[in-house]
């Protein structure tokens, strides 16, 4: 797609250098800016590098977001959250809830020209619960493998041995063509062919480039061209937003803080405030022998000030959370009260758990063995900043915390090992939330993202009854219990749900965010997208 624009514009040049009609008409002049503009990619921060583009097998948030544009789902969701079309023009669910029957828009084709199938969706089912996919495995954890199957080459029925309320949500996932990873280690196979409006220009270590699919067989977006480039650090990013390197990009609370009101930044930058469905938490490893008792993990609790977090490192633009739902999700329990910071009574609930300083070198110990572990963060400052507010903290405690970073695929990796002590997390909740694949004893990693390795059976028995209690109430008090039992056995240091902040070139028209999914993962969303000339280039 490029290269017809760059042909284009030298058309342009070269009829106008031969005319004998005198300079180029303002129309002519326009359109060349226009293409010029047009050509140049719309350059996209991602915060951490890419592992993999095998959908299946993507865990981190900017694999998705960039999956996001090469493969559709079978069902979308809208800015408001509720299910749309996409692949799926229609479906049908059945009065028990436990039959969806899928009709495949009959224009709907992968980049390499062959047509979506209900065979397809089929394949993509099964090697999400064979594989297994730790992203999607547990919300087809239910599904009938004998009774799942295409019905005719546009149909697909999707039988499920028990009724589970969100369950028309799990087919936000998208398909993979089965001629295309049917054959050989579908693990191995680094094949991106996506049914989606966009297809892998090039993929190296800086990011990859998209360009538009010239064969997409839904409306083209205006956006030719989309680089998705890794900056992992927040003060590199925020230079190359202000140099034009970037149009896109998340950006600290504390630069969002000095900057927004500056009128010189924003003629080419607009700042952008989002709510997502997300929290930031510290996850303790359950086997590590520190983190087994849940007393011990609720005085490490009251050694973190998140009124210092929220104040300090976010301007007041974050909310405390108290367990595995946002604030203002219906599942979460408001009366459930968070744990306060308060460091003498964290010093004096670990001394009744048998840690005290018996050498005098100012960590705490017991049984000879200090009270002293790591805690892993993926790269970036927003996890060190709080990291170093609760290290000091834990100090004066008498507890010694390093702080260990990593890059995110390898942090992922490791952590999905059990190699840690702590770690911690940035966990996004779906819109229906469902914390089974975290929590769940069944969910255990490294099948699963029970990266801790809680086990709680009567946990186990509230998240099953929820996924499957269709009365809104009732499931409601389901996980309000739920609620409750994580805020006393601390699995997780629950820290702040942070609103997210970015910064965008001015250029670039029509980045409306969704609340709970922000600027991507829902229609339009980023496919509404439009590059739009400079003012200087307006103006001349």
């Amino acid at each position: 797609m490029r290269s017809r624009s760059v042909a284009a514009l030298l058309l342009v040049v070269v009829a106008v250098a031969c005319s004998d009609s005198g300079p180029a008409k303002p129309a002519a002049a326009a359109r060349a800016r226009a293409e010029r503009v047009a050509s140049k990619p719309v350059a996209v921060r991602l915060k951490n590098q890419l592992q993999t583009l095998n959908y299946i097998l993507h865990t981190d948030d900017a694999e998705r977001i960039v999956l996001s544009f090469v493969y559709e789902p079978l069902i979308g969701l809208s800015a408001d959250l509720q299910p749309v079309p996409a692949l799926a023009s229609r479906w049908e669910i059945s009065g028990d809830h436990r039959t969806y029957t899928l009709y495949l828009d009959p224009r709907a084709t992968f980049s390499d020209g062959r047509p979506v199938l209900a065979s397809d969706v089929v394949f993509t089912l099964n090697k999400i619960v064979t594989t297994p996919s730790i992203q999607f495995a547990s919300w087809f954890d239910a599904m009938d493998r004998e009774r799942t199957k295409a019905l005719d080459e546009r149909t697909v029925r999707v039988v499920f041995k028990q009724a589970r309320v969100a369950q028309l949500l799990a087919f936000t996932v998208a398909v993979m063509p089965e001629h295309v990873f049917g054959r050989g280690d579908l693990t191995k196979n680094d094949a991106v062919v996506g049914s989606g409006p966009y297809i892998v220009k090039r993929r190296d270590s800086d990011g990859v480039l998209l360009e538009a699919r010239e064969n997409y067989w839904r409306e083209k977006p205006s956006i030719r061209s989309l680089l998705f480039r890794t900056v992992a650090d927040d003060g590199v990013a925020w230079l190359g937003l202000g140099r034009g390197d970037l149009d896109a990009g998340q950006i600290t609370n504390d630069t969002w803080a000095h900057a927004k009101a500056q009128p010189e930044l924003r003629t080419k930058l607009r700042f952008v405030n989002v709510w997502l469905l997300s929290y930031n938490c510290i996850g303790w490893n359950l086997k590590h022998e520190l983190f087994r008792e849940a007393r011990v993990r609720r005085a490490l609790a009251m050694a973190f000030d998140r009124r210092a977090v929220i104040e300090s490192l976010y301007h007041g633009e974050a909310r405390a959370v108290t367990g595995p739902f946002t604030p203002d999700q219906w599942a979460n329990d408001p009366t459930v009260d968070g744990i306060e910071f308060d460091a003498a009574g964290a010093r004096a609930e670990l001394a009744a758990a048998g840690w005290r300083d018996s050498d005098k070198d100012g960590v705490l110990d017991r049984n000879g063995k200090p009270f002293a572990f790591t805690l892993l963060i993926p790269s970036g400052n927003a996890a060190r900043d709080q990291a170093v507010i609760f290290q000091s903290a834990l100090q004066s405690v008498g507890v010694r915390m390093e702080i260990g970073t990593m890059e995110g695929a390898a942090f992922f990796d490791r952590v999905l090992a059990g190699n840690f002590d702590a770690a911690f997390f940035s966990w996004v909740n779906e819109p229906d939330p469902d914390p089974y694949g975290l929590f769940h004893s069944s969910q255990k990693a490294p099948s699963g993202l029970n990266v801790v390795g809680y086990e709680n059976k009567r946990a186990d028995e509230l998240m099953e009854l929820a996924r499957t209690e269709f009365d809104p109430a009732r499931r409601a008090a389901l996980y309000h219990d739920l609620h409750s039992i994580l805020a006393r056995d601390q699995p997780y240091l629950w820290i702040v749900q942070v609103a997210t902040k970015w910064a965008v070139a001015t250029r670039l028209q029509h980045v409306d965010p969704s609340r709970g999914v922000g600027l991507f993962h829902h229609y339009p969303g980023p496919f509404a997208w439009r590059v739009d000339e400079p003012q200087r280039e307006r103006a001349r």
